[in-house]
């Protein structure tokens, strides 16, 4: 299975981290693998999330509508 690509967000500053963590963790849900918050440069932050993929057969259940238990 191949890797997705690690999304990043540059130069986010240091109040805005929770929310744009929270909206990736909502949005991608149990795939999510890590969060890595870099500093960059003065109070500007980069944010990578790097979600795993999700094997076939759960795919399929999914969406069928049967997710796991």
């Amino acid at each position: 299975m191949p890797r997705r690509p690690t999304e990043t967000e540059g130069c986010v500053p240091l109040w805005l981290i929770p929310p744009v963590i929270m909206k990736r963790i909502q949005a991608v849900g149990e795939e999510l693998d890590w969060i890595r918050v870099r500093r960059s440069k003065y109070h500007y932050y980069t944010i990578s999330i790097r979600t795993r993929p999700v094997k076939r057969e759960f795919r399929r259940r999914a969406a069928m509508g049967g997710g796991t238990a």
